[in-house]
């Protein structure tokens, strides 16, 4: 069916008032929609479309002016997204247009083309505009690119075709599974499960799978082989990235991998050390004296082994390398090329859209497959949604295939988180697991990144060689580092700021135009929480010390780049767009440090850190100096959500380097784990000092039926010497002996019990843990643990709320879940039920 065609064109005022079969909402004349019910761009829609599309992206020597094929590479574009896109977008696309009536008196589709360019170029600047703008005018940039077409010398071809590689399939890949494809309540058995395949869960399940450990690793995406890695890169980038951004006084996209191999697998291959400052920075803060650089020189030497580290050679630095070194040189600068995990790269260009030729040795090609080849099973498409518990500890997970599909569980002996800085603490946060010191999700550092585009007189072709070949450390000890940044045709034309004119001018020098970044080691701190719907809310508050710093970065930046030759710098600084010689970086220095805000500033991150930070102090961490969390034993979490940053370089090689140490902690864990055992205590002595009785009810969900029923039990409490209890409380904690009755409806009506109370000190006002064990009514022995979190702002909903799971004794697979509670009302006889005797200064 033919696109709606202008039917009158009045200074490049795009008409589409006829010749449209369609109605106004984008469906056909009977109301059936071309895309099975997803809603359409409708002729109204289309008109504003290419009317802002006119001002946003006019013609050109390589750019055609916008018309029905942009329509159409708009739609294609959007279809990708999702199914909310059309709709989210179109609502954008009108609110644009509306956003033009203060200024103008008029839609801006409706002005005419200068009017309209000038008006667009205001509404880039303003404050509360400018998302707007970018958001809008992105897919309008990228249907521009697809539909014009550009020629190959401009790069536009780069990754389009797969590339002529033998495409195997090696005998490991038999131990590889697609979750959509298991049955429903499936049950795999391991002595470590691993919840993450990147550059942390890859080295842990590398290490202990050659070790003869059974392990199962589980990753929410999917396995891209060779053969998958052609198409368009921003095709590629949606496939393989979940696109986050932090929120708060100023706005960062930051991208993060979602496949086989992790961000790992659409990462530069950088590879650096953690700088020595660093880890004296962890022993004297945060009390990690096992992390010192000669401890950890072997771990290392061994992820460089792995990854074959190495320097590339000067064939395939790339065009923005060559001038990027030049102007070093000129300068006085220190700078070379960055080592990476690429042997035998021959500069493809898309290292951050999946290597089409298997040369960077993300883990998807490296650590996995030698675990798989040792005995490893790896199920993709599965997405872990809870931490099974037995007797407090992590004894396995419960996953589901991705698009709602079967029920996946697997027991083990210990537990590996390895989702990453974003998706470790989600799932902590949504259990409620790990968080007595409140620090999961806290302390995010992101190493916020910027870049600047140069326009060189000489043919750059940045596109040619590796994106990210080149860096400069001189300005290290300041806490800001520079590397290479390049991203092909269709991604950048997408992302880049510029709209009108300009934007054009960009894409026909393409060519011409050399791109270098730089990261800062920040002092400001983000946090992951739980939003509405309990997905990942990042909120982050750039502080001054590092907006400064950031423009600190781009002042420098735009003097290496003119020294290099460039005739013009395209500044990631909105107000100061353009930059064209020394005068006039040296104004910027002057002014832009009082007069550029945060939000000013186009910012990205790649590198997320320290969400779930490791010390010694369980009140200030979350984990320990083994990974082992301070609070559920055998839940361990080994990847970048441990790390705590920032490290002011590349993280991979820090983040493998702490899986390879953590693995021979948790090799001892899954050793010494049996199946979880509450703690048996011996009956309450005859001649206790300090007795009470307690009673709890409620409701628990049997997991095999779904089915909710009642639940209680009525215990008697007892320490036989009550001097003793008081002084353990005060340290370490107290073991109370419980005996008494349970009842779990359908499964156990009146059973004796016996277990124990452990009483967390008194003064990190902490848990309350219950273990019993009772013989249910089918003669099987079942576990109950239950915990009461207790902090002093919610003391008494603590004090009377446990969270209870009830599993066999024999294996600890949980049959029961549930929430017990100490009824107000009992209060009174519960105090008359308490017995002290012997010196009444006991408990004084």
């Amino acid at each position: 069916m033919a696109r709606p065609r202008p039917c009158e064109n009045t200074d490049h005022m795009v008409n589409f008032s006829c010749g449209d079969p369609r109605g106004g909402d984008g469906h056909m004349a009977d109301g059936s929609d071309r895309r099975g019910g997803v809603r359409r761009i409708g002729a109204d829609e289309a008109r504003v479309l290419l009317a802002i599309a006119e001002a946003a992206t006019p013609a050109g020597r390589h750019v055609r002016a916008p018309d029905a094929r942009t329509v159409d590479a708009v739609e294609a574009v959007l279809e990708r997204f999702g199914p909310s896109a059309d709709r989210a977008w179109l609502a954008a696309l009108q609110a644009l247009d509306l956003a033009a009536v203060p200024l103008s008196g008029a839609r801006l589709s409706s002005l005419p083309i200068a009017a309209r360019m000038g008006t667009l170029a205001r509404l880039a600047q303003g404050v509360a505009t400018h998302g707007l703008v970018r958001g809008v005018t992105a897919p309008l940039k990228l249907a521009q690119v697809i539909a014009a077409d550009p020629p190959e010398s401009l790069g536009a071809r780069v990754g389009l075709s797969a590339l002529p590689v033998v495409d195997e399939r090696p005998r490991w890949h038999e131990r590889m599974l697609d979750a959509r494809e298991m049955s429903d309540g499936e049950t795999l058995e391991a002595d470590v499960v691993i919840v993450g395949s990147g550059a942390g869960g890859g080295p842990v399940a590398r290490a202990l799978a050659s070790g003869g450990y059974a392990v199962v690793v589980l990753e929410e995406g999917g396995y891209f082989s060779r053969g998958d890695f052609s198409g368009r890169a921003w095709e590629r980038g949606l496939a393989m990235q979940r696109q986050r951004a932090l929120v708060g006084n100023t706005f960062i996209a930051m991208p993060t991998g979602v496949t086989v191999g992790g961000s790992t697998t659409i990462n530069s291959g950088t590879c650096l050390r953690t700088p020595a400052d660093v880890l004296r920075r962890w022993r004297f803060e945060d009390g990690l004296t096992g992390l010192d650089p000669e401890v950890m020189e072997p771990y290392f030497a061994k992820v460089e082994a792995a990854l074959e580290v190495g320097v590339p050679s000067a064939s395939v630095l790339g065009g923005s390398a060559r001038v990027v070194a030049r102007g070093a040189s000129a300068l006085g600068w220190s700078h070379g090329p960055l080592a990476r995990n690429a042997p035998g790269c021959d500069g493809q260009g898309l290292c951050c859209f999946g290597c089409p030729t298997g040369a960077k040795s993300s883990t998807d090609v490296s650590y996995l497959p030698a675990a798989m080849r040792a005995g490893a099973v790896l199920a993709h498409h599965c997405r872990v949604e809870e931490v099974l518990l037995a007797g407090g500890r992590a004894v396995g997970v419960l996953g589901r295939a991705v698009g709602g599909g079967a029920r996946i569980r697997v027991l083990a002996k210990t537990v590996v988180l390895s989702g990453g800085t974003i998706g470790t603490p989600l799932m902590l946060l949504r259990q409620g697991l790990a968080n007595r010191s409140g620090q999961v999700g806290r302390n995010l550092t992101v190493h916020p990144a910027s870049n600047a585009w140069a326009d060189f007189d000489e043919r750059i072709a940045g596109w040619e060689g590796i994106p990210q070949s080149y860096g400069i450390d001189e300005f290290t000890p300041e806490g800001i580092r520079f590397e290479g940044a390049f991203v092909p045709l269709d991604v950048a034309a997408a992302t880049v700021s510029s709209v009108g004119p300009a934007w054009t001018d960009f894409v026909d020098r393409f060519d011409h135009l050399a791109c270098f970044g730089f990261m800062i080691a920040e002092s400001s701190r983000g946090r992951v929480s739980l939003g509405p719907d309990r997905s990942a809310l990042l909120t982050y508050r750039m502080n001054d010390v590092d907006r400064r710093k950031i423009l600190r970065g781009h002042g420098l930046l735009a003097r290496l780049l003119l020294a290099g030759g460039a005739r013009e710098v395209h500044m990631g600084v909105r107000g100061w767009e353009r930059l064209r010689s020394e005068r006039e970086v040296e104004r910027f220095e002057r002014e832009a440090p009082s007069s550029v805000a945060a939000h000013q500033l186009e910012l990205a991150a790649f590198h997320p850190l320290g969400s779930c930070r490791m010390g010694a102090d369980p009140s200030r961490s979350v984990v320990g100096p083994t990974h082992e969390t301070h609070d559920v034993p055998g839940l361990f979490v080994v990847d970048g959500s441990c790390v705590n940053g920032p490290l002011g370089v590349n993280p991979q090689v820090t983040i493998m380097a702490l899986a390879e140490r953590a693995s021979g902690f948790i090799a001892r864990s899954a050793d010494s784990a049996s199946r979880p055992q509450p703690r048996r205590a011996p009956p309450p002595p005859r001649d206790a000092q300090v007795e009470f009785t307690e009673t709890m009810g409620g409701r628990c969900q049997m997991l095999a039926s779904g089915r909710d029923v009642a639940a209680s039990f009525t215990v008697r409490a007892a320490a036989g010497d009550g001097a003793s209890l008081l002084r353990s409380l005060l340290r370490e904690g107290a073991v109370l002996a419980l005996d008494g009755a349970a009842t779990i409806e359908g499964l156990a009506l009146r059973s004796p019990c016996e277990g124990t109370l452990t009483l967390r000190p008194l003064r990190r006002v902490g848990t309350l843990v219950y273990d019993l064990r009772f013989a249910g009514d089918d003669g099987v022995e079942y576990a109950l643990h239950g915990e009461k979190s207790v902090r002093l702002a919610t003391v008494l909903s603590g004090m009377t709320t446990l969270v209870t799971e009830v599993a066999r004794a024999a294996d600890g697979v949980p049959v029961a879940r549930g929430t017990l509670r100490f009824a107000l009302g009992d209060v009174l006889p519960w105090l008359t039920t308490w017995r002290v005797r012997g010196r009444a200064s006991v408990l004084g």
